[in-house]
C-alpha cells in the first residue's frame, strides 16, 4: 500500500485559533490523502465545521470530553478505515513538509519492525533555536515521546488498552508510551527536525547555575500534572518508581513557587490535584 493510502492524520482542536489550524492542514494535506478533526466542544465549532471538504472529517463531541478520548476516537476511526499508521498532532503545530514520507521510510525497515511509535525532533516556538534535543544517530530510542508528530502503529495499538481517559488531558501521552514499552514495542524518534508548535507561554529562567524552562500553565493543566503524576506512578510502577514520581511532583511545585505566574491559585490547584490522586489510588 501506497504509504498516502495508509497514514491518516488526527488533529484534536478545542478553541482553536484559526489562522494557525489552517496553516497547519495546509501543511499536512500535501502529504496525506485525509484528516480527522475530533473537535472538543469548541466555541468556534462553526467556523471550524467551515473547513470541511472531501479531505477532511470532523467529528463534534458536544463538550470538551478531554484529550484521551478524542484520541481514542481517532484511534478506532483509523482503525475501522483500514489504516496501518496514525499521526497526530496538536491543533496548533506545523510539520515540515517531508515528515510523513521519512516516517513511512523508516517504518518500512526490518530493523524496526517493533517499533510502535515514532517521534521527530521538535522544536519549541517560545524558545531560540537551540532549544531542542539533538541526536546524532538516524534513529535514536527514547522512553517517551508527545502526542503531537507521534505516529502511532494501530494494530500495535490495539495491542494495549489504548489512551486512558482518566487522564483527561495531561501525561497521556507519555501514559500510551509507556503502554506500548510494557508489551515489547519501542518508542524510536528520528533525526529530523519535522514539528514545529509551541508548549504553553513558555520562557527560559536561572536556578543557580542550572537553565531550567517555565511553560505557565493554566491552574487548570496544574491540577492535572498533579493529579496524573501520582497515576502514572500507580499504573507504571517499574517504568515510572516512586523516586521519579516525587521528583516529578517537587519540581513542579518548586517551578510554581518559584517562577510561575497567579502562584496562590496554581498552588491551590497542585494541592488539589494531589489529594484527587490520593483519593483515588488509595495512598494513606
Amino acid at each position: 500500500m501506497e504509504y498516502l493510502d495508509a497514514v491518516l492524520v488526527g488533529i484534536v482542536t478545542f478553541n482553536p485559533d484559526l489562522g494557525r489550524l489552517k496553516d497547519n492542514i495546509n501543511a499536512v494535506l500535501v502529504q496525506v490523502k485525509h484528516i480527522l478533526i475530533v473537535d472538543n466542544g469548541s466555541d468556534n465549532f462553526e467556523e471550524v465545521n467551515c473547513l470541511f471538504s472531501d479531505d477532511i472529517t470532523i467529528i463534534k463531541n458536544v463538550k470538551n470530553e478531554g484529550i484521551a478520548k478524542a484520541l481514542r476516537q481517532i484511534m478506532e476511526f483509523g482503525n475501522k478505515q483500514g489504516y496501518i499508521w496514525v499521526l497526530t498532532l496538536d491543533q496548533d503545530s506545523i510539520i515540515c513538509s517531508s515528515l510523513v514520507k521519512e516516517y513511512c521510510k523508516y517504518a518500512c525497515r526490518n530493523d524496526l519492525q517493533d517499533v510502535g511509535m515514532f517521534t521527530c525532533l521538535i522544536k519549541d516556538r517560545n524558545f531560540n533555536d537551540e532549544k531542542y534535543e539533538k541526536q546524532d544517530t538516524d534513529v535514536l530510542e527514547v522512553p517517551y515521546c508527545i502526542t503531537s508528530a507521534a505516529f502511532t502503529n494501530v494494530k500495535k495499538y490495539f495491542m494495549t488498552e489504548g489512551y486512558d481517559e482518566k487522564f483527561f488531558i495531561d501525561a497521556v501521552d507519555f501514559d500510551i508510551c509507556y503502554s506500548l514499552r510494557e508489551i515489547g514495542y519501542r518508542i524510536c524518534r528520528i533525526n529530523l527536525m519535522g514539528l514545529y508548535h509551541e508548549v504553553g507561554h513558555g520562557e527560559n529562567r536561572k536556578f543557580l547555575w542550572k537553565e531550567i524552562v517555565v511553560y505557565n500553565h493554566s491552574s487548570f493543566r496544574i491540577y492535572y500534572m498533579a493529579r496524573n503524576i501520582v497515576f502514572m506512578n500507580r499504573k507504571h510502577k517499574k517504568m515510572f518508581p516512586w523516586y521519579m514520581m516525587i521528583k516529578k511532583e517537587l519540581t513542579l511545585l518548586a517551578r510554581i513557587l518559584l517562577y510561575e505566574n497567579c502562584k496562590q491559585e496554581k498552588f491551590n490547584q497542585f494541592i488539589k490535584g494531589l489529594k484527587a490522586a490520593w483519593d483515588r489510588t488509595g495512598i494513606v
